[in-house]
C-alpha cells in the first residue's frame, strides 16, 4: 500500500506532462474569431428598444470586429 501511495503522484504527474505535450495551439486566435463571427446589425426599431448596456455591448463587439477583421461600419 505504501508503494502505491508513493508511485501514484509520480504516475499522475507523468501522465499530465504527456497530455500537456499533445495540446495543439490554435492558429491565430484573431483569425479564428473573425472566421466564426460577423457584424451585428440591428434595425432602427430594435435599436430604439435596446438598453444602454445592450447598445454598449454591440458597439464593443462591432468595434472588435472592425479592429481585428476589418469590418466596415
Amino acid at each position: 500500500m505504501l508503494l502505491l501511495g508513493c508511485l501514484l503522484p509520480k504516475c499522475l504527474l507523468f501522465g499530465g506532462l504527456l497530455l500537456a505535450g499533445c495540446a495543439t495551439p490554435v492558429s491565430p486566435a484573431r483569425q479564428v474569431w473573425c472566421d466564426h463571427n460577423q457584424p451585428r446589425r440591428a434595425s432602427a426599431a430594435v435599436v430604439a428598444a435596446m438598453t444602454r448596456p445592450e447598445l454598449d455591448e454591440i458597439n464593443a463587439y462591432n468595434g472588435k470586429g472592425a479592429r481585428w477583421c476589418g469590418w466596415k461600419p
